[in-house]
Formats: C-alpha cells, sequence, structure tokens
C-alpha cells in the first residue's frame, strides 16, 4: 500500500471476486496477470460463483469476508455488466484496505461500513496491460492496478480523485412501532439459506419471537442448526451476523421458493394454533 492510503503493507495480500465461475480460463488469466508484476503476491479466491451481473450480491459476499483479511490487502471485485462503458474503473481506499472494480456500486457495501480514506480514478493507463481489451478489464485493468497497488504504488499516482462514487441502494431493516422487526433477504447462500438485512444482535435470545416470510410462519429464534429435526425449518443468527432462514440439511430457498427481495417480519408473540416454540409451519 502506498502512504498516502495510511496503510502499512505487512505482504502482498490480494483477493478475487467475480462472477467468471471456474469453468473458463478468465480467473486463470487475472492470476497470471498479477503474478507477472508481483511473483510474491498470495492471491486468494472470495468467490467467482456471483450470479451473473449481480453487482448487489456481489457488494454483500466482499463485504462480508473482506473484514477476515489482514490490515493491508488489495481486494479486486470485478462483477461488470457495464464494462467497456463509460463507467468508471476506481480503486476505493479505506483505514485498513484497498478495493478495485468497476464504480458501478459493487463497493456500496464498503463504504457503509469502512472509513474511507479516498477514491482514484484508474487514468494512469502504465499501470494497465498495453492492449486493453473492451470486454475483459478484469484481466487488462484491475488485475494489473491491483498488482501495481499492492507493490507499493502511492494512490495519487493511479489518477485523481473520485468524490461522487456510485452507491446502490442498500435495504436497511426497520424496527416497529408495536416492537417487531422488518427486513428482507439480501442473499442466499450455497446451502440455500436466506440471509436478511435483520442483525441478530436485534433480537433477545429470551424473548419468544414469530417470524413471517412468504406465505408461513416460523416460531422461535435459534443459535444452531442442530436445535430442529433434519429436515425443519428455522430462524437464527448466521456466522456473519444476520438473521437467516434455513433448512436443518436442506435448502430454505428450494422450500419456500424464495429468494433475494422476499421480506421477513419479526413479531413478538407466542405461537399460533397447531405450532410449537422452535418448530416451523410448513408451507
Amino acid at each position: 500500500m502506498g502512504k498516502e492510503s495510511g496503510l502499512v503493507s505487512m505482504s502482498a495480500l490480494i483477493t478475487l471476486t467475480t462472477d467468471f465461475g471456474l469453468n473458463d480460463g478468465y480467473v486463470g488469466a487475472m492470476k497470471g496477470v498479477i503474478l507477472s508484476i508481483l511473483p510474491s503476491a498470495q492471491i486468494v479466491d472470495i468467490s467467482h460463483h456471483i450470479a451473473p451481473q449481480n453487482v448487489a450480491q456481489a457488494a454483500f459476499v466482499l463485504a462480508t469476508a473482506a473484514p477476515y483479511f489482514r490490515h493491508g490487502t488489495t481486494h479486486v471485485a470485478v462483477v461488470d455488466p457495464g464494462v467497456g462503458s463509460d463507467r468508471r474503473p476506481i480503486a476505493v481506499f479505506t483505514e485498513t484496505a484497498a478495493f478495485v472494480g468497476p464504480d458501478n456500486g459493487i463497493f456500496s457495501r464498503v463504504y457503509q461500513t469502512e472509513r474511507v480514506a479516498q477514491i482514484r480514478l484508474l487514468a494512469n493507463t502504465n499501470y494497465h496491460l498495453p492492449d486493453l481489451s473492451l470486454t475483459f478489464h478484469g484481466r487488462d485493468l484491475f488485475a494489473p492496478v491491483a498488482a501495481h497497488i499492492a507493490r507499493g504504488a502511492p494512490p495519487s499516482s493511479l489518477g485523481p480523485e473520485v468524490t461522487d462514487p456510485v452507491v446502490l441502494p442498500v435495504h436497511q431493516a426497520e424496527r416497529c412501532d408495536d416492537g417487531g422487526l422488518r427486513g428482507q433477504v439480501v442473499y442466499v447462500d450455497h446451502f440455500g439459506n436466506l440471509i436478511t438485512d435483520i442483525p441478530s444482535a436485534w433480537l433477545a435470545a429470551d424473548t419468544a419471537w414469530t417470524f413471517t416470510i412468504g406465505e408461513l410462519e416460523i416460531v422461535g429464534f435459534n443459535l444452531t442448526y442442530g436445535r430442529v429435526p433434519v429436515g425443519e425449518l428455522l430462524v437464527l443468527g448466521g456466522s456473519s451476523g444476520w438473521v437467516e432462514v434455513a433448512v436443518r440439511n436442506g435448502s430454505a430457498a428450494a422450500r419456500l421458493g424464495l429468494g433475494e427481495g422476499a421480506v421477513i417480519q419479526a413479531r413478538v408473540g407466542a405461537a399460533g394454533p397447531g405450532q410449537s416454540p422452535g418448530t416451523g409451519a410448513q408451507p
């Protein structure tokens, strides 16, 4: 990291988050570029299975993983449906890390959770590959810039400051006047768990909660998946600090036919007819 970012580089650690998948050579090409510039770089894959063009999903995945990397990490995030257009390539420098990618809202959650020191337009072509493809900025622009940042290129050398980055509207869960909560599903993970934007910390463990999602009511807030029988629906606090709807050893997304944007409400109250605390009603 450059000194201007306020970071001290411990070693060159670079992460990659994309929607490229792993069947093709796109991710490998990006790694090849990074290693050709900085052979000692450590490269970590956060995810390459973001849904194609789903910028909001990438923003969530990046924001949940980035805090667990050491100070001075450079994060490359490329979900870029506007590649080749007039969307800007940027580098975001925070007090703990650098984030490189398109200015399309992919860093919206970073802006919420990190203290941003500066944002730079990636205008210096000396840090790009000589032949810049109009369709693969991940390889030709973002990967080499990330390698140069990790080598110590100062932020000011990248290009002019950006003061108006694109920020996606990020839905915020809300507390209701009656003591209940209202949020929505923001991510569906590999297991089919429906991860919401309701912070787990908002739910007191000693309170009787009833959740409504879709046409279903689920009673009880659990601490672990093992608190219910195999195949049972449950609501619990996930590892990232958010309330999630799950099926033990199954997929809540498949069971309920719900995904991102589904509304979830929580209310304080006893189980309805035919239900008991800690169990979920079947749809």
